[in-house]
């Protein structure tokens, strides 16, 4: 299929290497920085002869993909993260018209990592002894914070431990409340991304980590994705395409 990728920094260039060792084409790469950018401007014309586009850009440029995809006719899968406030605005605009998917993660192993994280939280519900906490760590070039990832793990610990009600992600200058998770964010480095939950008694402590290593995983996720949403029409996150991919697991 022929792609074009919106945004062409980190994730773009990565994006591009896995669609070409899926066996697809990048009709476009619309950027209005990147020297790499064969255009600078997104509109429906830019698009022609795109089967799908895929954007890693910026919070503020989520909705204009939108409606240049929707004019278009073609399906966007949306990775990038921080504008979430406007969910109502872009369903809207989505409608029926065309398929789009977002995630905060497009990593299979990350959404493996949501499964066990959702699954140990269940388990740390019925044992009040075990408190939650969380720690994520991203590189320094990272536009938001917390990240998107961490948000839908605070969404995944508190739908399943009843006695936690909220999340603080800033810094703490007064005890916690017990019915409070505490989650904090580092940026550092060049090429970061990881995830800590921790589940913590007197007696013992379960950690559980995921750490990327490249953002291949993430890139190649979002192709896949891309993929699965050629003929769909409507609003998705990634849980319907895993439903898919990894069925009754």
């Amino acid at each position: 299929m022929n792609i074009a990728l919106i945004g062409y920094g980190g994730m773009g260039q990565a994006l591009e290497k896995a669609a070409l060792l899926r066996g697809h084409t990048i009709s476009a790469i619309i950027d209005k920085s990147a020297a790499e950018a064969t255009v600078k401007t997104l509109s429906a014309a830019t698009l022609a002869g795109t089967d799908v586009a895929i954007d890693f850009s910026s919070a503020d440029q989520v909705a204009d993909s939108v409606r240049a995809c929707v004019a278009a006719g073609i399906p966007l899968v949306v990775g990038t993260t921080g504008w979430y406030d406007r969910m109502d605005e872009v369903k809207g605009l989505v409608g029926n018209k065309i398929g789009f998917l977002w995630s905060s993660n497009f990593s299979i192993g990350v959404h493996m990592y949501f499964r066990v994280v959702e699954a140990a939280a269940r388990l740390a519900d019925k044992v009040d002894e075990y408190d939650v906490w969380g720690h994520e760590i991203h590189h320094a070039g990272k536009a938001d914070s917390p990240s998107g990832t961490a948000k839908s793990l605070e969404k995944i610990l508190l739908d399943n431990i009843s006695r936690k009600k909220t999340v603080v992600e800033d810094k703490l200058d007064r005890k916690r409340k017990e019915t409070e998770i505490h989650f904090s964010s580092v940026r550092g480095g060049p090429v970061n991304f990881g995830h800590t939950i921790g589940f913590d008694s007197a007696a013992d402590r379960i950690l559980i980590t995921h750490e990327a290593r490249s953002r291949e995983g993430y890139a190649l996720g979002a192709v896949k994705a891309a993929e699965w949403l050629i003929g769909k029409r409507g609003f998705y996150g990634m849980d319907e395409y895993t439903r898919d991919a990894f069925g009754d697991a």
